[in-house]
């Protein structure tokens, strides 16, 4: 879902309204695409969904910095 929507940034970074219009897709469309997601709990991708379309909402009214993929070794020390 990042991945997605820092691809979406980078193609209408300097078009902001373009940028707001743009539809991403629901938790049910990624599980087509990643098997593996049929396993997880449908609200745990609705809420990672919110997180990060929060972030973003964040990063757009100057609140935070650009949202990033975390870190694996930052979590084990």
């Amino acid at each position: 879902m990042l991945a997605e929507r820092k691809e979406t940034y980078e193609r209408f970074k300097e078009d902001k309204e373009s940028l707001k219009k743009q539809k991403f897709p629901t938790p049910a469309k990624y599980k087509e695409e990643f098997e593996w997601l049929k396993e997880v709990d449908s609200l745990a991708l609705a809420n990672a969904q919110l997180n990060l379309q929060s972030a973003f909402s964040r990063f757009f009214s100057g609140k935070s910095g650009y949202p990033e993929f975390k870190s694996r070794r930052s979590r084990h020390d």
